[in-house]
Formats: C-alpha cells, structure tokens, sequence
C-alpha cells in the first residue's frame, strides 16, 4: 500500500504539515515584542524562551543550535528573528547560521530605537509574508516526507502492555516506508541499551548504547566517585519495564544517536536525547527537522509543541481526565489493526487535520539548560 498525506513542499527537499511564520526570539529579553508581533497576524507563532543572554561554553551552544534548527523547520514557510542588540545570541549570528532555504529575516530592539518601533516594523514584515502564504497550496507527497518524532511519557507497566506492540508497529510502519523516525531515548530504556547496540552497525553508536546506563546517569554533588553504574544495578522493575518499552522502537537498525538540534543525515529510525521535560523534548524534536511528534503516554498531555502538530496517543479508558485532549486511544483490538489506524490518523493530521492540542492552543518553546549558567 502506497501511504501519502497532503503536505507542503519545501525547497530542501523537506515537507511542512504545517505552514507558519516563525516570530523567533533570540533572547528572553526580546520574547514580550516576539508574542507582540506574533499576535498580530494570523499566520505567525511565536517561538519564544527564557535563554539567550550571558550564555558560555555548551549552554549557548544549545540554545543557538536549537533555535537555528527551529527556524529552519520544514514547518515554518518563513521566519523572524527578534533580538534585543546586547545578548550574546546575537541576531547576525543565526542569520549566518540558518540555510538560505526560506524567507528569513532579523530585526532588533536597540536597532531599531524601542520595542513600539520594533513591533511595527516586525508586524509589517509578517504581513507581507502572510500574503505569500495564501498563495501555497498542499500537494499530495509520500509517507517518505514525513519525519515522525516519538516521545513517551508517563509510562507505567500496564501502558507499556497495552501500546508497546502498537507503537512499535507504527515505528517499524514508517521506516519500512522510507519515513524518518526520531524517537526520544529515555532514561527508563538503561537496563536495555546493550540489546540496542546490537541494532546499530556504526561503532560509535553501538558503544554509546552499550554503556547507556553510564550516559544517562545524573550523579549529585554528593555522589563524588566516579563509579560505573552497570546493569546489575537496575532493579527487577526497571529491567521489566525498559524490556516492554523497547518493543516501542520496533525492530530497525537504528542509525543514529542525535544530540540537541541534530538532524539526521539519512532515513530510518534514530534516536534522540529526551528529557522528562515534555515541552523541552518536543522542541528538540522541532529543531531536529520533525514535521509532526506522536506522544504516547498513560493519559493525554496538557501542552505540546507550537511548531509540530502533537498526536497524543494512549490506551483507552471511559473516565480518564484528560480524555479530551487524546487524539487516538489504543484498544483490546489486533495489534495489526491498531498500527494502521493510528498511521491513517497520523497521515490525517500530516494533512491539516488539527490535533485536540491545536485546537485548545496548547503549545509552547523551550531549551534545556546544559552545564553551568549564570
């Protein structure tokens, strides 16, 4: 069977399911005259966060990064940088750093004598793009465009038997069709990153995998010693979850193992860095280059990302509390039959259809803080 959706074509090569103007901030300073600017056209959203002033070393590496990725989006028809003038993320330095693939421009405060100047000129710029954007139209495209985060949460063992076949079923799904999948590596997968490593044939991400318990480990400044955790340290539990939540990463070669804002360089399945920060993993997911994420979890989720449609998906119950927000519960039915639902709905979405956290207007932006910050 031939899987399409209808998406919108980007001169990268790349695919929107969505079609934005990306009002960006550089910096925390400038995210009030960024919301300003966004609201005041249609098509705009406002990316926005608390980073981007007196970063160092990693710490303002990521932040760049991420922000550099997001506005590259395959989901942003364009997007508007919008600085301060004295942070260290520096408006000129993005523009440099982002592809030429997109109508991209920057703007700032201190440039531009005040925020009041500054709103004008931005709201001015994404008005005339919002005309353009009348003019795309979608177009039918292959399954192969689309590039799928997978992120999971709440996880408990009753979830985990309930969607884990299903979940894996639509990994495998996709990559079988030539989609990229990006599915966020938990801390819950440690007991079982030696039988990941067997799934790789690149050296370094096989060791990577291998000692996964060690990676993934946060000591505290009271644990001093250096000491290597190993997997006769994980309890019965941990051991029993992380074999049911391996099923949800099918049974692909993983080709790689991507760090904050790195976007795969071939197609298939890879793996990513998620934290239990929800709105931070799925940013990261839209700075990876994912057009559309499908969180699964126990329960719907209260906020998703505001650049990626998030089709939350989780096991069915009559009375749940957030019943309202998922788009797609996994029942008693055949595994088999579940896996092409939930794509039907995934492709649904790919084509315009709004998850139930769109329509409630559920999204936000945020970067992990990475070492030391001041």
């Amino acid at each position: 069977m031939a899987y399409s959706f209808e998406g919108y074509p980007r001169l990268d090569g790349s695919a929107g399911t969505r079609n934005y103007i990306g009002v960006v901030c550089s910096v925390v300073c400038s995210s009030v005259i960024a919301k300003e600017i966004s609201e005041s056209v249609h098509e705009a959203i406002p990316i926005v966060h608390t980073n981007g002033c007196a970063q160092l070393g990693d710490d303002f590496k990521v932040t760049k990064n991420m922000l550099v990725g997001v506005a590259s989006n395959p989901n942003l028809y364009a997007a508007l940088l919008v600085g301060l003038g004295c942070e260290t993320n520096q408006i000129s330095g993005l523009l440099k750093s982002i592809p030429k693939t997109k109508p991209i421009q920057g703007i700032g405060i201190q440039q531009l004598a005040g925020g009041e100047n500054t709103i004008k000129k931005g709201i001015q710029i994404a008005k005339q793009w919002a005309v353009e954007i009348t003019e795309e139209k979608r177009e039918r495209l292959p399954i192969s465009s689309l590039t799928v985060g997978i992120v999971t949460t709440d996880m408990d063992e009753s979830t985990l038997n309930k969607v884990s076949l299903v979940v894996g079923g639509v990994v495998d799904l996709l990559v079988d069709n030539d989609a990229t999948v990006i599915m966020g590596l938990t801390d819950t997968l440690e007991p079982v990153g030696s039988m990941l490593s067997q799934r790789s044939e690149n050296e370094e991400v096989k060791n990577k995998l291998s000692n996964l318990g060690e990676g993934l480990h946060r000591k505290r400044w009271k644990y001093v010693k250096n000491q290597r955790i190993t997997h006769g340290s994980f309890s019965d539990e941990k051991k029993n979850l992380a074999a049911l939540e391996i099923k949800m990463t099918g049974k692909n070669q993983i080709r790689s193992l991507l760090d904050y804002s790195d976007i795969p360089i071939e197609k298939g399945l890879h793996l990513t860095k998620s934290s239990s920060n929800i709105v931070e993993t799925v940013s990261n997911m839209a700075s990876s280059g994912c057009n559309i994420v499908m969180v699964v979890s126990s329960r719907g989720i209260l906020t998703g990302s505001i650049a990626l449609p998030c089709m939350t998906v989780a096991p069915q119950t009559s009375d749940g509390p957030f019943n309202e927000l998922i788009d797609y519960m996994i029942t008693e039915d055949d595994h088999s039959i579940q896996v092409k639902r939930v794509i039907s709905e995934l492709l649904n979405i790919s084509s315009g259809k709004q998850t139930n956290l769109e329509k409630f207007e559920l999204g936000e932006f945020s970067i992990p803080h990475v070492g030391t910050t001041f």
